[in-house]
């Protein structure tokens, strides 16, 4: 078994409790999930038994600080993709950066750059720009 599959699952379950936040999931956004669970390699049938057991699903982040600002873009990609950002969205989005043990500014400098940008799609570059700025002195 792939030694990340637990931390993959975890970020699969994030991006289905995102999802559901206003109450359904548009076929845009279980489009991208699946994209993204295709890319991370996790089967359709792992992907069900996810969306299945939401609550149940432990939270484990990545170590590695690339894969937290992947992980995180995601996020964000996934919050505008329908081009309605609620407040539920951004205070999840949020909460979650904070888990993901990102700094606070940096998740709001993120969120607000989204939420600027016509289509809410953050691209990864300024995703990068930004948690250099934050952590370069880290």
């Amino acid at each position: 078994m792939d030694e990340y599959y637990e931390e993959k699952i975890s970020h699969l379950n994030d991006l289905i409790k995102l999802s559901r936040i206003d109450g359904s999931e548009n076929l845009t956004e279980i489009n991208f999930i699946n994209s993204v669970a295709d890319r991370l390699g996790i089967s359709r049938d792992d992907l069900k038994i996810i969306k299945v057991k939401t609550e149940n699903v432990e939270f484990i982040p990545s170590e590695d600080m690339y894969q937290v600002m992947m992980q995180y873009h995601r996020l964000i990609v996934l919050m505008g993709i329908d081009r309605i950002i609620a407040q539920e969205e951004k205070e999840f989005c949020l909460k979650l950066g904070l888990k993901m043990n990102l700094k606070k500014e940096a998740l709001h400098e993120i969120i607000d750059k989204a939420i600027d940008i016509p289509r809410h799609i953050i691209s990864v570059e300024d995703i990068e720009k930004i948690y250099y700025r934050h952590y370069k002195n880290v």
